[in-house]
């Protein structure tokens, strides 16, 4: 009886030069092998095609420093299948220390190596399941932080217009009982999406910013320059910016806006873009053209015809950051420079 002939373990025995003297009869019914075909060198063709080289590797680095080791490979089972082994070698001597090989012994270890397979399987859907729900949850809070930042503004807006209006009609009368409860309530929105700001802001582990007062003008010492040949619309526009703290100029011509871009260097152009052939699209080509020390990188929004439904696409396409419908809304006004100077 061998090694190990009483025992389910695979025990097998190597000479100094790898060829193989002995194989347990465990080994031998693993494998199918008989002996003629396993011993000598024969006993290496059940590893599999992409372990072999490791395996070999690793038994001529240990019998060249005749050292102990332990690796783990798949090895060819008697009906075909590769089952993963943990093999153990090590070195045997002879009574006068002689080197005379290695003995080692082979463990079927395929169900604690499936098992392993599954939990990384398992741990990694885990982490991509995890990088995908805090993803959704950084993108639905980008989300909410930008629609409450685009609500922001109108709501500003409406406060500071309200306000305005309600300075113009009878104190008494309806018109001005209206304009308060608009006011009220557009103040009221306004404190809710300050706070839902701040949460989300606090969500994605940032700082609340503070809050501007709201009895300070909407565009309180913002530089708005107006492009636009029809007198009557600019001088509109001019009223409604000034009404809500702004700095205004008007220029009707693109030479005129151009030279005025380099001495007083406003925050925001607004540009009709019908003016006499197109002329607001040589001005938004133009400025961008120019270095951002001298203004191209200003933010600009398109004044376009109410009727010309594609004038807004090509406007935002020629380089304008937003467009307003003309006759341009107050409130839209208001609403659309404060979003450009946030």
């Amino acid at each position: 009886m061998g090694l190990d002939d009483g025992m389910p373990v695979m025990m097998w025995t190597a000479r100094p030069d790898m060829s193989c003297d002995y194989l347990s009869k465990s080994w031998l019914e693993f494998t199918g092998d008989s002996p003629e075909q396993a011993l000598g060198e024969g006993w290496s063709r059940g590893v599999h095609p992409e372990d072999l080289a490791r395996w070999l590797d690793t038994c001529m680095r240990a019998f060249d420093a005749q050292e102990p080791y332990e690796m783990e490979y798949r090895l060819r089972r008697s009906d075909g299948e590769y089952r993963w082994i943990l093999e153990r070698g090590t070195p045997r001597y002879s009574r006068d220390g002689s080197f005379l090989g290695y003995v080692g012994a082979c463990i079927d270890i395929d169900e604690r190596k499936r098992g392993e397979s599954e939990l990384a399987r398992s741990l990694e859907r885990e982490r991509r399941l995890r990088a995908a729900t805090e993803e959704a949850s950084r993108l639905k809070d980008g989300f909410l932080a930008s629609v409450l930042h685009e609500l922001q503004s109108p709501t500003q807006a409406i406060v500071t217009w309200a306000a305005h209006l309600r300075g113009q009609v009878p104190a008494p009368s309806e018109a001005a009982q209206a304009l308060d409860a608009i006011e009220s309530n557009a103040r009221v929105q306004h404190r809710i999406i300050s706070n839902l700001l701040d949460l989300s802001r606090v969500a994605s582990g940032q700082q609340p910013l503070p809050h501007a007062s709201m009895a300070q003008p909407l565009l309180s010492g913002v530089r708005v320059l107006v492009v636009e040949d029809d007198p009557a619309a600019s001088d509109a526009m001019l009223s409604v910016l000034r009404v809500a703290g702004a700095q205004t100029r008007a220029v009707a011509s693109t030479a005129e806006a151009l030279e005025t871009l380099g001495a007083w260097r406003p925050d925001v152009l607004l540009s009709d873009v019908g003016m006499r052939g197109g002329d607001g699209y040589l001005l938004i080509r133009a400025v961008r053209s120019l270095p951002a020390e001298r203004g191209g990188c200003l933010r600009a929004a398109a004044l376009t015809g109410a009727d010309e439904a594609g004038d807004g696409q090509r406007a935002v396409a020629a380089g304008y950051d937003a467009q307003l419908a003309k006759p341009v809304e107050p409130v839209a006004l208001l609403a659309t420079v404060a979003r450009l100077v946030q």
